[in-house]
């Protein structure tokens, strides 16, 4: 009985192979135009690179679209202090300490002690940890697609909150002088 399921095995090996499957390239191809196709595109990335990242990132900001090419979209996110001086190419991928910078840029978070005095995007990260935006894991690191994506949710209700939060108090201050 032995013999035979070790024959079993050993044909069925031949027949099929027993080579280890090679990974399948999980890049999506060039980059989608729209808020929808971005998502989309985001999610399918292994993880997030810089152009997708900073698209994204302005719509956060800016709440609309970029519309123009990478070094266009780069010069814009500088002068508005959403990155530093990076040098980036398109497709690098971008990591914990960058995402947690330019979250922080974008949602104009000025607490975190380390954060507002040195701007390093490692104190960003775990700033956006305390707020809850970001997952509890260390500051290196390549952010998912899918992860990022989540991270853009929270942070997007942040900004809500906060919006919603100081409408209602000019409201009530508003009341009290009339």
């Amino acid at each position: 009985m032995r013999a035979l399921s070790l024959s079993l095995l050993l044909a069925t090996s031949a027949l099929f192979g027993c080579q280890a499957t090679l990974p399948t390239d999980r890049t999506p191809g060039p980059m989608p135009e729209g808020n929808a196709a971005l998502i989309e595109y985001i999610a399918q990335l292994p993880y997030v690179t810089a152009e997708p990242g900073y698209r994204a990132v302005h719509i956060l900001w800016k709440q609309s679209e970029f519309q123009g090419d990478f070094q266009a979209l780069q010069q814009t996110l500088r002068a508005g202090e959403i990155i530093g001086d990076w040098d980036h190419q398109p497709d690098s991928i971008l990591m914990r300490g960058d995402v947690g910078y330019m979250l922080c840029r974008a949602l104009e978070i000025k607490s975190g002690l380390n954060w507002v005095l040195t701007g390093l995007g490692r104190y960003a990260w775990r700033e956006l940890n305390y707020l809850g935006i970001a997952s509890p894991l260390s500051e290196t690191g390549y952010v998912p697609g899918g992860q990022f994506l989540g991270f853009l949710s929270r942070a997007e209700d942040f900004r809500d909150n906060r919006r919603a939060s100081l409408t209602q108090r000019a409201q009530i201050g508003s009341e009290m002088n009339q």
